[in-house]
């Protein structure tokens, strides 16, 4: 086994008690941090993150941790693991069942290793360098479909909260890219997005107006990546760099150039 598969591992059984924390915790949790109007950390967030760190430090003691509650720490490996304890706070403490654990690991900068896990159904989504992804130990695959006419795509719907000044020229964008394709459906769960198009359940994902920051998206881009999804290697660096002004990741280079030029058209 080589050692990318083996973090991958790692990464999944962490992820899995983690996943399995989180629920069995859902009713007794209390918000401890409010972030902004609406985002929160809570309880379980801590307990996930604790689970997780813990589980890395005895496993890889020399390895760096990025966590999106407790930041980054201060070691110097060649090797970062950057988790989410939980991928969608916001919805588990609503009870709505769009929420994941997800880890991405970097060897030098770049990405070999990742898992993304739903807990409500139980689908645990993994990849490591060269060696494809998986759902559930079963290899997947971006679909076939290179017509956007019968693709369906996902996107990040724009939020005049998030980013007002671009709020009516996005859904202007996508109402043109809407005419083009077979469905244009959304999701708030970016890292779901990306794994669902890993499997061939769509065809494209696509935020044109809220890029989110890289560790919000490298587990899902890493899966999808290993499943032949497409996407251009300096688009993936100027996400990594925060420089990327929108995000287009496909099943294969057809549907991307279509999409682009609709929406740099429009």
């Amino acid at each position: 086994m080589n050692e990318y598969k083996e973090i991958r591992e790692t990464a999944a059984r962490l992820a899995k008690k983690a996943g399995d924390y989180v629920v069995a915790v859902k009713g007794d949790i209390q918000i401890t941090k409010q972030k902004d109007l609406v985002d929160i950390c809570t309880t379980a967030d801590l307990g996930s993150e604790k689970i997780l760190i813990d589980g890395i430090k005895e496993k890889y003691p020399e390895h760096s941790i990025y966590s999106e509650e407790a930041g980054q720490d201060n070691s110097a490996s060649e090797y970062r693991w950057i988790i989410d304890p939980i991928d969608g706070t916001k919805e588990y403490i609503r009870a709505i069942p769009l929420f994941n654990i997800s880890i991405a690991i970097e060897h030098k900068g770049s990405l070999v290793a990742a898992v993304v896990y739903r807990p409500t159904d139980n689908s645990l989504y993994s990849a490591s360098f060269g060696d494809g992804a998986y759902l559930n130990g079963q290899k997947i695959s971006v679909s076939s479909v290179n017509d956007l006419s019968k693709a369906f795509v996902y996107t990040y719907m724009p939020s005049f909260f998030r980013n007002p000044k671009i709020y009516k020229e996005s859904w202007d964008r996508l109402g043109k890219l809407g005419e083009s394709v077979y469905r244009l459906r959304s999701l708030a769960d970016e890292n779901t997005m990306l794994c669902w198009l890993a499997q061939g359940g769509h065809e494209a994902y696509i935020n044109i107006s809220n890029p989110p920051k890289w560790y919000d998206v490298a587990p899902g881009l890493f899966i999808a990546k290993e499943a032949g999804a497409y996407i251009p290697e300096m688009d993936m660096e100027n996400i990594k760099k925060g420089a990327c002004n929108s995000i287009i990741i496909t099943n294969q280079d057809t549907i991307y150039d279509q999409i682009k030029s609709i929406i740099h058209r429009s």
